[in-house]
């Protein structure tokens, strides 16, 4: 009895398979016999199921080692041999002749066999998946797909010194270069293919490919060149829409290449290599290449230049920085332009022109002419200026991708334009009047809106925005008080438009000026419902106003002149119930506000008056002043001759309203009454009688007061606003003081001037000597003090 196969403790074990003993190099010989099939495309007479497990034999007895390297061996003998064979001849050819065709010829050759190569590989890889599995990751050895890719590398590409790759390189750069020369159209399908070989093999001494290592660079440099002898050629012979158009071209053309078969690696550097030859060499060359550059272009309005020439420009920061200069100084240009065009319009030949004497400038010839052609200027100028920035957003849009960068280069300019003229809030305040007034009559809603729209937006680029409340208040004034305005909502909408500019503090007295109306209107109507109107004969509405919402000094460009001042004073006739209308609405007014006072502005007011010429009638609309002077000529005074001093002592109309509401009544389109001797100008002396003989094809007459439209501010004027304007000014500093320091306690003068500074700038930029007046009064009333220990800090006192 045997006991061979018994364990210690008497356990039997189980008897052992016996496997027959096969030959390795035998098996080893099928897959070598079968990779050479499949490299002869006969791979479908092959059992692949017979060739995974003779592998997996082999791999399974400790022979993955001969089976591994056995396989190695096979690939490089059949490579060497097509190298030999098939390509090393197409090299010396193309090395030789350097034609186009043997070029062809030679990336032809390694194409194919490299896509043979590439298919047995993936066949041999699935037939020796278990080496893989097991043999490969154990030994830590490249897979066998990949050491495949690296017999192909070394066998074919790398052999004899790298001259097929040479070759290959050269031929392929060869095929760009013609295509870039327009000369032939490069095979991009085999291109595709023998660089995504290049992609896929990885070179032996670098952690690169061989695309980056060999190709790449030669690649770019190659580019390089081609493109810094175009540019030189071209910028002597090109306009700037024509050298961006094609350098755009260019610029996708080998983003076109990209896409088509180089590795997507290669575009940021293509890309950066055509930017720098064509455009950041020439940069700003472009721009002012002699009658065809950025200047010509804006003029223009070359749009599909422009946005070739910004998407160019962007990817270049110092190109882009250039591209906003010469935007913003093209602009300043056309501000300047437009500047001395609506300036030199009104400017005519001073009285020592003839004599050799210096002439007027602009402003003073601006001031000399006359005011109706001053209002023409300044509408001009800020239509022009709308007009331009209109031209300049549809740039921004359109060519400049709506580019935060371009935008405030835009910006800038703008604001640099609109406050270089020391006119622009009352300019601008103008023009808003002008539209509000008349504007939809000659435009529709839309347009009226975008009108608005963009003045608002002129607004926002003024610096002294208190300035234009100044005036804008004054405007809104006459045309809520002689019901001027065309549109409650357009009014509202520049006021909210305003408030979301500025804030609701900016726009409060706006706001109550309208809320002033409102309350009048309402007052009007319970008025004609009492039973103290019934006895009058006539409407009366009479606009009650809060002081601290009105302009409390109104120019004569704005109002008659004595608007605010002694207008209180004139004398109401007895006649025609007007003082019976006052005093009733007195009445009816301090029945209900008995606390209130009241103070008459006779003249904001207007009046509607039938009037009978011989056999005619018509009914005339004036303002209050001029009915007062017809009233001296009724009942039975038709005939009376009064000279301008008898007219003043019997109203007590402040003179120089008189002279105005006298010529307008005397001397004007409609002329009411005539006037001995004839002239435009009006003397105490002169004698006015009432006009019989008077004729009008209209029945209803509107008699407008001579200068009493908006207009821009003589100089006179222009100083008692600014005066105005300064002492608002010196408040609102002496107020941000107070409050800056009475949350900081203690700062130093230059922080308490800085943080002012900040405080007003969305209303004024606040200069620092005004501020430190401003600071000096405080400290005079006890609002704040020196600090013993540095008198450059100041200390709050509660």
């Amino acid at each position: 009895m045997s006991f061979a196969n018994k364990r210690p403790g008497g356990r039997i074990m189980p008897a052992r398979r016996l496997t027959p003993q096969v030959d390795p190099e035998k098996q080893f010989e099928k897959i070598a016999l079968a990779i050479s099939e499949i490299y002869k495309h006969n791979a479908s007479k092959l059992s692949f199921e017979e060739l995974y497990r003779t592998a997996y034999g082999l791999v399974l007895s400790k022979n993955g080692p001969l089976l591994y390297e056995g396989v190695k061996r096979v690939l490089e003998t059949h490579l060497t041999e097509r190298m030999h064979q098939d390509i090393l001849e197409h090299v010396l050819k193309f090395n030789t002749l350097r034609e186009a065709a043997q070029g062809e010829a030679l990336l032809s050759s390694i194409r194919l066999l490299w896509s043979e190569h590439v298919t047995a590989m993936l066949m041999i890889k699935d037939v020796l998946m278990y080496v893989d599995k097991v043999y490969v990751k154990t030994a830590q050895l490249p897979s066998i797909y990949d050491m495949g890719m690296r017999v192909f590398r070394d066998q074919v590409l790398l052999a004899a010194d790298q001259q097929v790759l040479k070759a290959l390189n050269n031929a392929i750069l060869n095929q760009i270069q013609d295509e870039r020369k327009q000369l032939r159209d490069a095979n991009r399908h085999m291109l595709r293919s023998v660089i995504g070989m290049l992609i896929e093999l990885q070179d032996p001494e670098y952690p690169h490919t061989l695309y980056q290592s060999t190709f790449e660079l030669r690649l770019h440099a190659m580019a390089g060149a081609h493109y810094l002898h175009h540019a030189q050629r071209r910028i002597e012979q090109m306009g700037a829409p024509e050298y961006v158009r094609t350098a755009q071209a260019d610029l996708d053309a080998e983003m076109d290449r990209v896409d088509a078969y180089l590795a997507p690696s290669s575009a940021p550097k293509l890309r950066k290599e055509v930017l720098e030859k064509l455009i950041s060499n020439y940069s700003t060359r472009i721009l002012v290449i002699p009658g065809a550059g950025l200047a010509q272009m804006l003029d223009q309005r070359d749009i599909p230049s422009l946005g070739v020439l910004y998407k160019l420009y962007v990817q270049l920061p110092e190109a882009l920085k250039e591209l906003r200069d010469g935007t913003h100084n093209h602009i300043l240009a056309l501000g300047k332009q437009i500047m001395a065009s609506t300036a030199l319009t009104t400017t005519g030949p001073s009285d020592g022109a003839d004599k050799g004497n210096t002439p007027k400038s602009p402003v003073s010839a601006l001031d000399a002419s006359g005011t109706a052609a001053k209002t023409a200027v300044a509408l001009r100028w800020v239509q022009e200026i709308l007009s331009l920035y209109d031209v300049y957003d549809e740039f921004l849009q359109k060519a400049f991708e709506e580019s935060q960068s371009m935008r405030n280069a835009i910006k800038d300019a703008f604001i640099e334009i609109i406050n270089a003229n020391s006119r622009a809030p009352e300019l601008l305040s103008l023009f808003i009047d002008e539209n509000l007034k008349n504007g939809l009559r000659r435009m529709t809603e839309q347009e009226m809106d975008h009108i608005l729209e963009r003045s608002v937006l002129m607004f926002r680029f003024l610096k002294n925005k208190d300035a234009f409340e100044h005036y804008y208040k004054a405007h809104l004034a006459k045309r809520l008080l002689l019901g001027r305005s065309v549109s409650d909502d357009a009014e509202q909408s520049v006021v909210s438009k305003l408030k979301v500019e500025c804030g609701s503090q900016f726009t409060l007295k706006l706001e109550g000026m309208f809320k002033d109306m409102q309350l009048s209107s309402d007052l009007a109507r319970e008025l004609r419902e009492s039973s103290m109107a019934a006895d009058l004969g006539f409407d009366v509405n009479v606009s009650v106003l809060t002081p601290t919402f009105w302009p409390t000094t109104l120019s004569s460009d704005t109002f008659p002149a004595d608007a605010l001042s002694s207008s209180s004073s004139v004398i109401l006739p007895s006649a025609g119930g007007v003082r019976k209308a006052i005093d009733t609405f007195s009445a009816f007014y301090l029945k209900c506000h008995s606390s209130r006072r009241l103070t008459w502005q006779y003249s904001m007011g207007s009046a509607d008056l039938k009037v009978h010429f011989g056999t005619r009638t018509h009914e005339l609309n004036v303002s209050t002043f001029q009915m007062l002077i017809l009233m001296l000529f009724v009942d039975g005074a038709e005939n009376a001759q009064l000279t301008m001093t008898d007219i003043r002592e019997r109203t007590q109309i402040p003179e120089d309203a008189l002279t105005r509401h006298l010529q307008s009544l005397a001397c004007g389109k409609f002329r009411v009454l005539t006037k001995t001797p004839m002239s435009r100008d009006v003397k105490p002396t002169d004698v006015f009688a009432f006009n019989n003989g008077f004729k009008s094809p209209q029945y209803r007459i509107r008699i407008p007061v001579v200068s009493a439209r908006n207009n821009l501010e003589t100089e006179k004027e222009k100083a008692a606003s600014l005066a105005a304007i300064g002492q608002e000014r010196q408040y609102l500093i002496e107020a941000a003081v107070v409050r800056i320091m009475k949350t900081r306690r203690r700062m130093t003068h230059e922080q308490l001037v800085n943080e002012t500074i900040d405080q007003l700038s969305p209303r004024f930029m606040a200069p620092p000597k005004i501020i430190k007046e401003g600071i000096g009064k405080l400290i005079d009333r006890d609002y704040l003090q020196r600090s013993p220990e540095d008198p450059r800090i100041y200390i709050y006192l509660a």
